[in-house]
């Protein structure tokens, strides 16, 4: 009798272990559990500092599982959740219906450490597959390289029938590079005197360079490098130089002539590094003009954009630029003996680039002393580029029978203009390549000017397949080189394609500076 009970049992016991699944008493197969960035889906990414990143940790190729629990580690002297907050910062990745995150007694954030974030299927059939088990968002607090890891991890199959079988996982970690900020190097700024002033002998010239900014090092931390030393360097252009210290300083005017001024300032750094930081600047030379006091009857005419002064060999008496169908405004001053001379007519002369006249006004003088002519620069349909150029606008007057007269001039073209456009490969791009395209504006502007850039990517079946923008500030006379970037796609069209790039005035919805510019590029299969 007793023999016949063992052997029910094992009959019974072979019953239950043949309805439970092969798979719940072998070794599940291996899969991989890894930490990606979410920005790039890499396990490296580089950000700069006090920028915000997140994490996500994925598996992939996942066999029928229920429960999960990490234990994630990193450098909390480099990087630190965003929040500092397991509630906000750490979140359900979807992979499992029910999320845990780690409870305050699980957490050691300053430690850069969480203990305890786990997950499980509640209910549910277990789960397989690829997916992302938990979302992290952090913040880049220094430079250097930090791992942001998996140091334990359990992954168990048939948790709810209550039959754990640990999975074995192989898991990758993650890589944060943080670079620092670029250093800014001090810049010495000329608030006064403006460039081409005119100054009477015996007056006073004011010095200020107090809107000049400081530098920032980052290197070994980042720490500001405040200007210590101002140093005005005045010269005559006659062998007499002088050299004045300070924020602001004065000189008195001692005789006609041109007269250049260069700012340097210097920060020094703090704590020396090797950023490249470099401690002084200088700026652009202010050339300004030192004039006797005018006796007897003048005339001296500008536009609403500079040119006071009596055109010489250096540009005083030249105006600012002027583009396409603006309005100018002409004036001039008339003085005798230096007072204004009121009610008296002033003819007006308008010159164009090819010396032929393109209009004639006649105002009379307020009681300032000011006549005011304007006119709006004719645009002559597709001829209109050549009338681009340097343009004149004369002044005549009459006192007393002695007439004098004065001319200012302005360039007239785009303000600005597409100088150059190029690409990196010309031979030709794959589909997921970075596009980098340069731009180099021009100016033909005494001042600086804001502007907008829109570059367009169309294929080869002239399909838009990417766009980069910029917002920038063309120097006065100068040129600004840019480097933008476009990912061609994966669906692409293969063969030649084009790049439009559009200068504005204002933003999406502003007006053009100048024609659009464009270049080939190709893409390339396989």
């Amino acid at each position: 009798m007793k023999g016949k009970t063992i052997l029910s049992l094992a009959i019974v016991l072979a019953m239950i272990l043949a309805a439970i699944p092969f798979a719940a008493v072998k070794a599940a197969p291996d899969f991989t559990a890894q930490v990606v960035f979410e920005e790039n889906g890499l396990n490296t990414l580089t950000k700069s500092i006090g920028s915000d990143f997140n994490v996500l940790v994925k598996v992939t190729d996942a066999p029928a599982v229920d429960f999960f629990s990490f234990k994630m580690q990193w450098d909390p002297s480099l990087v630190e959740l965003k929040d500092m907050s397991t509630d906000l910062d750490v979140l359900n990745g979807g992979f499992m219906d029910t999320f845990w995150g780690p409870s305050s007694a699980g957490t050691h954030l300053a430690l850069g450490r969480l203990d305890d974030v786990s997950g499980f299927m509640s209910g549910a059939p277990s789960t397989s597959g690829s997916g992302t088990l938990f979302k992290m968002l952090f913040h880049c607090k220094a430079a250097g390289v930090s791992t942001i890891g998996i140091v334990h991890m359990n992954v168990d199959s048939y948790f709810m029938l209550g039959i754990t079988q640990p999975n074995m996982v192989s898991t990758t970690n993650g890589t944060i590079t943080q670079s620092p900020p670029p250093v800014t190097n001090p810049k010495a700024i000329i608030t006064s005197p403006v460039e081409g002033s005119m100054v009477t002998i015996g007056d006073t010239v004011n010095l200020d360079g107090s809107h000049s900014t400081d530098g920032i090092d980052t290197v070994p931390t980042i720490e500001a490098c405040p200007i210590n030393s101002w140093d005005w360097t005045v010269d005559f252009n006659n062998g007499t130089v002088i050299h004045l210290f300070g924020e602001t300083q004065s000189f008195v005017c001692g005789g006609a002539g041109l007269v250049t001024i260069t700012l340097t300032v210097t920060a020094p750094d703090p704590t020396p590094g090797d950023s490249g930081y470099v401690d002084h600047d200088t700026s652009a030379p202010v050339n300004i003009m030192q004039v006797a006091p005018v006796s007897g009857p003048n005339i001296d005419v500008y536009t609403a954009r500079g040119g006071e002064g009596s055109l010489g060999a250096y540009p005083f008496g030249w105006s600012d630029a002027y583009g396409p169908q603006e309005e100018v405004c002409v004036f001039a001053k008339v003085t005798y003996n230096g007072a204004p001379v009121e009610y008296k007519p002033v003819e007006f002369v308008i010159m164009d680039n090819n010396g032929d006249e393109r209009d004639s006004r006649t105002d009379f003088t307020d009681e300032n002393g000011i006549a005011t002519v304007c006119f709006r620069i004719p645009w002559q349909g597709s001829d209109a580029e050549l009338y681009f150029g340097n343009w004149s606008i004369y002044g005549t007057v009459d006192i007393s029978q002695v007439q004098v007269s004065d001319t200012v001039k302005f360039r007239f073209g785009y303000i600005l203009y597409i100088e150059t456009l190029t690409i990196d490969v010309p031979a030709g791009y794959h589909k997921g390549d970075t596009m980098t395209i340069d731009v180099t504006i021009g100016s033909i502007a005494m001042a600086d000017y804001d502007a907008f850039l829109q570059i367009s990517a169309h294929d080869n079946c002239n399909v838009p397949i990417g766009q980069a923008f910029a917002t920038i500030t063309v120097p006065a006379l100068g040129y600004s080189a840019l480097g933008n970037t476009i990912v061609i796609p994966d669906w692409a069209y293969v063969g030649p394609g084009i790049i439009y790039v559009d200068l504005l005035k204002g933003f999406w919805y502003g007006t053009p500076y100048c024609p659009e510019k464009t270049t080939g590029f190709i893409i390339v299969y396989p």
